[in-house]
């Protein structure tokens, strides 16, 4: 049985890390108006009441932009407070999301790089990220700009697609601002992109304390905040004899190394809020994992069988390839459980010899979960 570590003296600020790499992780899967001003309102938690007399309630702080000529305002995503769409030549096109998360700097690193996984791009060192930034005035303030595509040139995946991101933080929070789509409508509209970034203001009541903000929109959209409520509590498992648990990223709930003779394998377990983009989109992203293209929803079909899990169905996937990290021969071995408006995913890969070799005992593993909440 497995036994929930506490978390580390720092607390607060790990689970705000943890949580603002969970709603990415959530928010990636997956009328005109000319010069516009924008504006979304920005409830905070603890805000001081308004006086008693008053029968008022003091006015939330707002943000507000100015909206470059030809951009198309859409429906905000489950986890952005707005998106826009920029058309370009011959129907291409390009689309700007806005993203905010509990803490200042949030992970800055894993953030991008759960980015370029999502883009089918390997992953960035501390040093390679530094090579990428470029400042950028967001509002008054000072931010960093990264085109996550520049470290790639040339390749397959930097040919026809470009993204940019600006990283701004403030007041206890990371704003992240996702520029992507057609190459060509990127480089034509990262001056606007710019002057978007620039004409940014907040503008909050004064006198009015605030603590941890949590976002909505116009519409009263609600971002999900920080800390437990993200992720409920991992369930206990029947471990598998020769696993050896490993410490986890920030971005996992448990992480198992397989080894032996015929060489090395991983497992890994994750949870996020909602569907996470579908399934289509997650089988996508672990096939860019091993170097595969994509599929679509009848390609899918014949790479995915049920498995029976406690209480429902998971989807399984078995693929093949070569892993994009390490360059080797690789097989991913997944299983997808959603679960009362979560989704889990366990993952087996490394080798393709130990994965054919431990197969049977990660669907175990999988199926004797048992959740606290069950």
């Amino acid at each position: 049985m497995f036994v929930i570590r506490r978390l580390p003296t720092n607390a607060a600020a790990a689970g705000g890390r943890r949580a603002s790499l969970l709603l990415l992780a959530v928010a990636l899967l997956a009328g005109c108006r000319r010069e516009a001003i924008t504006v979304y309102r920005v409830p905070k938690e603890n805000e001081a009441p308004a006086a008693r007399d008053s029968g008022a309630e003091p006015a939330p702080p707002r943000i507000q932009w100015k909206l470059p000529a030809g951009w198309e305002e859409q429906a905000a995503g489950e986890m952005s407070l707005a998106s826009f769409s920029i058309p370009g030549e011959a129907g291409k096109k390009a689309q700007l999301s806005v993203m905010t998360f509990p803490g200042e700097g949030a992970g800055e690193l894993d953030l991008i790089n759960i980015v370029r996984e999502n883009a089918g791009l390997t992953a960035l060192t501390g040093d390679d990220l530094t090579k990428l930034v470029e400042p950028v005035n967001v509002g008054e303030g000072r931010g960093k700009l990264v085109d996550l595509t520049g470290a790639v040139n040339g390749s397959d995946n930097s040919r026809s697609s470009q993204i940019l991101v600006a990283v701004y933080p403030r007041d206890g929070v990371t704003w992240f601002f996702k520029f992507a789509g057609d190459r060509g409508v990127v480089a034509a509209q990262k001056t606007a992109f710019v002057d978007f970034l620039k004409s940014i203001s907040w503008v909050e009541r004064p006198g009015v304390a605030s603590r941890k903000p949590h976002f909505a929109s116009t519409n009263d959209k609600r971002v999900p905040g920080d800390g437990a409520e993200a992720v409920k509590a991992r369930p206990s498992w029947e471990i598998p004899a020769g696993w050896q648990e490993a410490p986890p990223s920030q971005m996992l709930l448990a992480k198992f190394v397989v080894g032996g003779k015929d060489g090395q394998a991983e497992v890994t377990v994750s949870a996020f809020p909602g569907d996470t983009g579908g399934l289509l989109a997650n089988v996508n992203r672990w096939r860019g994992q091993v170097g595969l293209g994509p599929v679509d929803e009848a390609g899918m079909e014949q790479q995915v069988t049920r498995l029976d899990v406690a209480g429902g169905d998971a989807m399984l996937v078995d693929m093949s390839g070569t892993s994009a990290k390490t360059g080797k021969t690789a097989r991913l071995i997944g299983i997808i459980w959603p679960r009362e408006g979560q989704t889990w995913f366990y993952k087996l890969m490394g080798d393709p010899a130990v994965a054919e070799r431990e197969k049977a005992a990660f669907v175990k593993f999988v199926q004797s979960a048992r959740y606290p909440n069950a």
